[in-house]
């Protein structure tokens, strides 16, 4: 492996970007009022314990340990595996290709921000007009892809390590100035405690639980891929355990913080349209909607004029664009490592293949948006988690997950314990199948486009697996 790390704290702080998400912004504070409000935090604390951190812990063993792509580890294991591991990173490929599409509306939104555009209240009629505008999109889409592209061309140190370096710091940043002007707009108190107060019945339902796991697994960037290649660009006297503890509770630690801008923008809303209930504002609380809309009616209305909303606005779509443009690079990077294991691709060839490739693709998506959601449904979510589950069968029973700590552990500054195997043995593998049967249940039959997209990377796994090895079969 000649690619490495510089410095360690390059590493957490690239693992840390690959995990905080544009998901971190919008998913985990509707999650905490949805589901008891403060009293979510409790199961969401086991699940990071029991499933979040164990799974991370397990991704970056893995790539410590082998130093490869996904592809290449699983073949290591046994030949019979490197199937999973090629439809892992094109899995991850295609999440990135949706991703981008979103990141385009985020930059278009930077745009929009400074031309003052939320002031006319039109928030929901101009999100509908920007995505009917493909040429907008595909503008942005354009810079977007080429910030990812030069970032990755320029390698491992002097790239990833060097964009994150400067990109996480800005946007926590960013983000403590956000959060202080959101907890200090009239009303903000309301929303806050909307954010907050717990509802000590809602642990009794197991949907609040499934949304714990779920949100654990998703937020950390837990793939078989991204984490998984970061660490194999590790020296071989790398911490592992104690650098898993940093960047699960540095993600998780964002999300809860953010919130507090959303939530106090949220009341701020509720006080100007003198509602109790957020439910009454009529505006969305999740998702996209609370990006492309809830945010943008509150910008435009906030005290203190134009300059305020034109400030207030860059800011959280330039914060959202950071945190999407560093998880972005890490959807990219599993492939080309993958086609460096076995073709012996070069990075920049091989970088700029798969960013045209997924360019060409984002084009499609610009003009087909409504098919986002049944791809997001079968790579974002089926084919995440079951190629999950297969992967810690085969590192936990398969090769042997005790193996493993007796790799990371003379280099710990924690020692992972035998508590450790029957977590990954029992209790990952048990939450993992109960979020895939409770996705399964509460959703709809797969669509056309989900089963021609699930088709498609699985053809193209068996295809590209069967390849042989350039220069003889590596083991």
């Amino acid at each position: 492996m000649s690619e490495q790390w510089a410095m360690r704290r390059g590493f957490i702080l690239a693992a840390i970007g690959s995990a905080i998400g544009l998901g971190n912004v919008w998913r985990f504070s509707w999650l905490c009022y949805k589901n008891g409000g403060g009293a979510f935090l409790i199961p969401y604390f086991i699940a990071l314990l029991l499933l979040g951190l164990p799974l991370l812990t397990l991704e970056l063993m893995l790539g410590h340990k082998f130093a490869s792509s996904p592809p290449k580890m699983f073949r290591k294991i046994n030949h019979s595996f490197e199937f999973v591991g090629w439809l892992a990173v094109i899995n991850v490929l295609v999440i990135g290709t949706y991703y981008a599409v979103v990141l385009a509306w985020v930059m278009d939104y930077i745009g929009l921000a400074l031309l003052n555009s939320f002031s006319a209240g039109n928030a929901s009629s101009l999100f509908t007009w920007l995505v009917g505008t493909p040429a907008l999109v595909i503008a942005a889409l354009l810079l977007t892809w080429l910030a990812v592209w030069y970032t990755l061309y320029r390698g491992v140190s002097a790239g990833i390590e060097k964009a994150c370096t400067i990109a996480i710091p800005v946007l926590w940043v960013l983000s403590i100035l956000l959060v202080v002007r959101g907890i200090t707009l009239p009303g903000a108190d309301t929303g806050i405690n909307w954010y907050l107060s717990p509802d000590w019945s809602a642990l009794g339902r197991g949907e609040v639980w499934i949304d714990a796991l779920g949100q654990t697994l998703f937020t950390l960037s837990i793939m078989a891929g991204p984490m998984i290649v970061y660490a194999s660009y590790l020296p071989k006297k790398s911490e592992i355990p104690n650098s898993a503890w940093i960047i699960t509770f540095a993600n998780s630690g964002f999300s809860f913080f953010f919130g507090f801008a959303t939530w106090g923008i949220i009341g701020y809303l509720m006080a100007m349209h003198h509602v109790n209930n957020p439910a009454d504002l009529n505006v969305p609380l999740n998702g996209q909607g609370l990006a492309f809309v809830t945010i943008p009616t509150a910008v435009g209305s906030m005290p203190g004029g134009a300059l305020t909303a034109i400030l207030f606005g860059t800011l959280f779509f330039l914060t959202l664009w950071l945190a999407g443009y560093t998880s972005l690079m890490s959807n990219v990077e599993p492939m080309y490592a993958a086609l460096r294991d076995k073709f012996h691709a070069p990075r920049k060839k091989a970088i700029s293949a798969i960013v045209l490739f997924s360019l060409a693709l984002g084009v499609v998506l610009a003009f087909a948006p409504h098919a986002i959601d049944p791809v997001d449904f079968i790579a974002g979510t089926i084919n995440l988690i079951w190629v999950v589950f297969v992967e810690v069968l085969i590192a936990g029973y398969y090769f042997g997950v005790d193996k493993l700590r007796e790799f990371v552990n003379p280099y710990a500054e924690y020692e992972l314990g035998k508590w450790y195997d029957y977590l990954i043995l029992f209790v990952v593998p048990v939450a993992l199948l109960a979020i895939l049967g409770y996705g399964l249940m509460s959703t709809a039959a797969i669509s056309p486009v989900s089963f021609i997209v699930l088709l498609s990377m699985v053809i193209a796994a068996i295809l590209i697996s069967g390849k042989p090895w350039k220069g003889g079969d590596e083991q």
